[in-house]
């Protein structure tokens, strides 16, 4: 289960020839030398990201290495949340809780650092660009681009057969099969590819047909061949990565699945074929996820001492973690508190219903009231940390009398009962959230704020493993599932994407479930034009005006009304060193393999 959906792992994707091409972090992800650094986080606020202005963005220069202690060898970590993992298939994952995990056992060719940057995983340095020489356009055999990849030499799975080019080259041949359904994201970037060389075991050639901006974080998981091969690519949703199974399941990460206990905890133990740069295995010997019922629950627990680490805690948990002190960690993250309106919504579908929705939501009302005024409102689900920010501050002003305008003009009518109707249809809405008392308390001054302009809305909270099911996991009938679209709007949290690219499985008009994650089905030519200009150029000023247009756009046409954006917020015992969180999709296990623990 979860508070949030991810905003997929095109999350760790690199633009293309917009990096300097010195400054190429030298380690693995978990393979840093040990440095005399701090292994907290910085405070409120988040690490320095990328530069905005300019045209050069060092997306590679990670301070992360000189950060990191050297440890001792044993123990274990216990880390709580209270959303339980239960898809262990890291290309049908949807939910945060989900990647945190996958960050223990999956690998792909790069990872996201905490500070915004990217260091090499599987991949041997250098990362390949076009300044380098990685990536070539026009490509070889005239195609649109070809990307040339080495891996890290000596890579085996947990079961001790190798890791080669042929995993790779399996990763894409499974992702495009026809009977591939319900891939969190779809096939953006997948079905470009031409082809896959290996002309030997550590260096992959991927040819593309056309020119394809999220090259780098497309692989960020290597699918295992000699185990998923076999499986019909039909039955992979119920027949791989089974819960029961996982303890045999080959993974690639810095620890492997030792049990799966549904509803209670996942343990999982350090896996001795996996090495760093530097030839050293994880520290820990087990790292246990244990699931609670609730933030509340999982609080109380840390108190009475069950675990080490909590994660999924945001504002809203901040005045019941503060006075436990020092434990407490904050950092600004990558995602946002928003409502989705439903673009297929006999309501929603009208545009001018969704830009009134904008000008009657008090959102400083609702930071002040809801989350105690530590967040920052926003207008744009864009973090300000992403380098291709276009925000100017400004926001949406309260104004209900501007919002009956709208609709007024719109020809939504009042009725006698005080609701408005338009050509048959009453504007009567279900608002769709999850169980945690601040979003029904936040849907509850938006139910207020709706009634006042002439809309009914009804606030109908639902089980976590409900509205966030994935397409495999839900049927038409699952209330309030975004995948299938049984909402008019929702309430949940997102994590945007670092890259720009992140954005067009979401909003691209191409990409509604199962082929993409457009759940909200927006749909608007000006959109996917911005969209398309960006997945299909490696030219930086190109990408960063599509982007802006993007963002104007955003707001203009009400694809999302967000609220404001969220810290993420951990509680992690003294004894857990390296910890340092991350801000992006990839969670604060991403360095797991570099913890230790001191008694």
């Amino acid at each position: 289960m979860r508070n949030r959906t991810i905003a997929l792992s095109l999350g760790a994707v690199l633009l293309v020839g917009a990096c300097s091409p010195t400054g190429q972090a030298s380690q693995s992800p978990s393979g840093a030398s040990p440095g005399s650094g701090s292994s907290n986080p910085p405070a409120s606020g988040g690490s320095p990201g990328p530069s905005a202005g300019g045209d050069t963005v060092d997306l590679f220069g990670t301070t992360y290495p000189s950060r990191v202690t050297q440890g001792t060898a044993g123990g274990q970590v216990i880390i709580a949340d209270w959303q339980e993992a239960n898809q262990f298939n890291p290309y049908y994952q949807g939910q945060v809780t989900e990647a945190d995990l996958a960050s223990t056992y999956v690998s792909g060719f790069v990872t996201t650092t905490d500070d915004f940057r990217y260091m090499p995983d599987l991949a041997a340095d250098p990362i390949p660009t076009v300044d380098n020489g990685g990536v070539k356009v026009p490509g070889d055999g005239g195609r649109a681009m070809t990307t040339t990849w080495k891996l890290r030499s000596g890579l085996k799975w947990s079961d001790g057969r190798d890791l080669t080019c042929e995993d790779a080259r399996f990763t894409w041949e499974w992702n495009v099969d026809k009977d591939n359904v319900g891939l969190y994201g779809g096939t953006v970037g997948w079905e470009d590819i031409d082809a896959i060389d290996c002309p030997d075991p550590t260096t992959v050639v991927i040819h593309w047909k056309q020119i394809y901006e999220g090259y780098l974080g497309l692989f960020f998981a290597i699918l295992p061949k000699h185990y998923l091969g076999p499986i019909a690519v039909k039955d992979a949703p119920t027949k791989a990565y089974v819960a029961a199974d996982m303890a045999k399941v080959p993974v690639s990460g810095p620890y492997k699945f030792d049990s799966v206990t549904p509803g209670q905890e996942v343990r999982m133990v350090r896996n001795d074929q996996w090495k760093n740069a530097e030839g050293r295995s994880a520290y820990l010997d087990r790292v246990i996820f244990k699931w609670y019922a609730d933030p509340d629950a999982m609080i109380a627990g840390y108190q009475a001492g069950e675990y080490d680490i909590a994660k999924d805690l945001q504002n809203a948990d901040l005045p019941k973690v503060t006075p436990l002190g020092d434990v407490v960690r904050r950092m600004t993250a990558l995602s946002y508190e928003f409502h989705r309106p439903n673009w297929a919504s006999k309501v929603f579908g009208d545009p001018a219903v969704r830009e009134a929705y904008r000008y009657a939501i008090d959102k400083n009302e609702i930071n002040n009231r809801i989350v105690g005024g530590t967040a920052k409102v926003t207008d744009l689900a864009i973090s300000p940390s992403a380098w291709y920010y276009a925000g100017d501050g400004n926001l949406t002003p309260f104004d209900p009398d501007k919002a009956r305008q709208i609709l007024d003009a719109a020809g939504w009518k009042l009725g006698a009962d005080g609701v408005r109707e338009k050509g048959g249809v009453r504007a009567e809405v279900t608002f769709c959230t999850t169980l945690a008392q601040y979003r029904q308390d936040t849907l509850a001054l938006a139910a207020g704020w709706l009634k006042d302009i002439g809309i009914q809305a009804n606030v109908k909270a639902v089980d976590s493993s409900d509205i966030f099911a994935t397409w495999n996991e839900s049927t038409a009938e699952t209330p309030c599932n975004l995948a299938r679209g049984n909402f008019d709007i929702a309430e949940h949290g997102f994590s945007s994407a670092l890259d720009p690219l992140g954005n067009y499985p979401s909003y691209h008009s191409s990409q509604f479930e199962p082929k993409g994650s457009n759940d909200a089905k927006v749909s608007d030519p000006d959109i996917d034009k911005a969209l398309e200009t960006v997945r299909g150029t490696v030219d930086f000023k190109v990408i960063k005006s599509a982007m802006a247009e993007f963002q104007r756009l955003y707001v203009e046409k009400t694809i999302e009304v967000p609220l404001y954006y969220r810290d993420e917020v951990w509680v992690v015992s003294p004894k857990v060193q390296n910890f340092t969180g991350n801000p992006s999709s990839v969670g604060p296990t991403w360095n797991v393999a570099d913890w230790y623990v001191t008694q």
